[in-house]
């Protein structure tokens, strides 16, 4: 291709292209087996809590995409402090999905627990392959797992996740497209990401794409399960075995080829929050995540602290702490905003499209 050419990666790029062909073919025959786990997880859990225009049956309320990477510490974190099973007796409807990648795949594979799925997709462990390994984790909830919102993040953040199901409540159920908006429009070639400047972005979406679209950072958003399904076909997964950006890529599949009406809602000033700045493992940035740091960013407001939907860039003892810190307002206890089983309306106002026109 061009862009393989021009920037002298064609064998990565050729590399990218089977993985992406292979995904496709896998997930064309995945989406026809029945997907049955002895446990009970199956397509959908037992009950829902909120109603549900896109599915006939019981869904859940929000399916976590949670991308992992080889730090195995941070995976054991995220599992003992909030991406687990409710407790019994409470009424949050979740489930958690670990996705890794491992190349020695040809095909996906899934291993179903009590709410909690871990998949494996057929490609290698690397930055550049995120894009991909995110799209094919929505490609493969929509094809066995009735749900209404997911939310994608990384192996480095704590989620408050009945607050979280609290916020989403009033919003609608379809077109939600919600997260820590970047509004800037950089122009491509012009700004680095992780070493890439992202020259092939103009080649997937044509020449009219010389700015970066209205797009959620890839910290923590949520998409609706419409928008998941629509940007997650096979001209996507493609196009993400090109582009290297993964939140650059999702916002410029929802602003283009999503074909329906977005909901933007901006997160920004409430619910996402930055647990340090500097590169994760640098132990130089451990004084950012300091007891004082944390609490401020997960205790409640009512507690003097910021009370943060999701807190991100944070080590595995401080993901503890932070799930410690905000027990009391994000245990799934089934309280009425939470999940209290009525159907949520859909909140005033048209349909937005992403963009400048918008506001976005």
């Amino acid at each position: 291709r061009d862009g393989c050419a021009q920037d002298g990666m064609r064998l990565t790029c050729l590399r990218s292209a089977l993985l992406a062909a292979a995904l496709v073919r896998s997930h064309t025959s995945l989406a026809q087996v029945q997907f049955t786990e002895a446990s009970g997880v199956v397509l959908a859990p037992k009950h829902e809590c909120w109603s549900s225009q896109a599915t006939t049956g019981p869904s859940y309320d929000i399916a976590f995409s949670i991308a992992l990477g080889p730090d195995l510490r941070r995976e054991a974190a995220l599992r003992s402090a909030w991406a687990k099973a409710p407790e019994p007796g409470t009424r949050c409807s979740m489930l958690f999905v670990f996705v890794r990648a491992d190349d020695r795949l040809s095909a996906p594979k899934h291993v179903a627990g009590e709410d909690v799925v871990d998949l494996t997709l057929p490609m290698a462990e690397r930055y550049e392959t995120l894009p991909l390994k995110i799209l094919g984790s929505l490609r493969w909830l929509s094809a066995h797992v009735r749900y209404k919102y997911v939310l994608k993040t990384d192996d480095d953040a704590f989620v408050c996740v009945a607050g979280l199901v609290a916020d989403l409540a009033p919003l609608p159920r379809e077109g939600l497209y919600w997260g820590k908006m970047n509004r800037r429009h950089a122009t491509v070639g012009e700004v680095t990401h992780h070493g890439f400047v992202h020259t092939e972005f103009i080649s997937v979406f044509g020449p009219q794409a010389r700015q970066y679209p209205t797009y959620a950072f890839g910290a923590a958003y949520v998409l609706a399960h419409d928008l998941a399904r629509g940007i997650s076909g096979d001209a996507a997964l493609e196009a993400a075995a090109r582009l290297k950006i993964e939140d650059v890529l999702v916002g410029a599949l929802v602003e283009r080829w999503n074909g329906g009406p977005v909901h933007a809602v901006d997160a920004r000033n409430s619910s996402i929050a930055l647990g340090y700045t500097r590169r994760q493992d640098d132990p130089t940035t451990r004084h950012r995540a300091a007891a004082e740091h944390v609490r401020r960013k997960c205790s409640s407001v009512e507690e003097g602290g910021r009370g943060a939907m999701v807190v991100h860039r944070i080590f595995p003892l401080q993901v503890r702490k932070c799930a410690k810190l905000a027990a009391s307002r994000c245990a799934c206890d089934g309280a009425p905003g939470h999940c209290d089983g009525s159907p949520a309306a859909k909140r005033g106002g048209g349909a937005r499209r992403l963009g400048r026109e918008s506001g976005a």
